[in-house]
């Protein structure tokens, strides 16, 4: 899809450097001859553009809606997708925030024990535990405890 500026700029060029009549260059580009003459009658925003930009430079957080308020505050009336398109068409974004630290150059490899120690050993034994037993009794219950080897229990 191309847009009717695009569509504009490609007559005028037809136009200019080959010597070929409005009417004939449309004819070759395959658009409309009122989408070449159309003109804007949208009204200048300099003013609300000015005041927007300069609440988004001291205010680097504030996205199109806080400058909404902001603006309405001031006393420039400005509908919300009005000033969304202004917002974009002035690259306007919201900074983000930096990311996760993380932690800089080469970590020290884990170090693996040669033989259990007393308290790797405590650790990894589970305890107490209580579960039921799917089989033969479901209604008693049975110890589970993590056999390591090297210990007394």
């Amino acid at each position: 899809m191309v847009t009717p500026a695009a569509k504009r700029k490609a007559v005028a060029h037809l136009r200019e450097g080959f010597g070929m009549s409005e009417r004939r260059a449309c004819k070759a580009i395959g658009c409309c001859r009122m989408t070449v003459r159309y003109e804007t009658s949208r009204p200048d925003d300099r003013e609300v553009r000015e005041r927007m930009k300069a609440i988004a430079q001291e205010r680097r957080r504030f996205g199109y809606r806080r400058l909404l308020v902001m603006l309405r505050r001031e006393g420039l009336v400005v509908n919300h997708k009005k000033l969304f398109r202004l917002y974009r068409e002035e690259k306007l974004a919201v900074r983000r925030r930096g990311g996760r630290k993380r932690a800089i150059g080469t970590r020290a490899p884990m170090l693996v024990p040669l033989r259990p120690e007393r308290a790797l050993v405590a650790r990894l034994r589970i305890g107490p535990a209580h579960r039921r037993a799917p089989l033969p009794h479901p209604g008693r219950r049975r110890r589970l405890h993590e056999r390591v080897p090297g210990t007394h229990r």
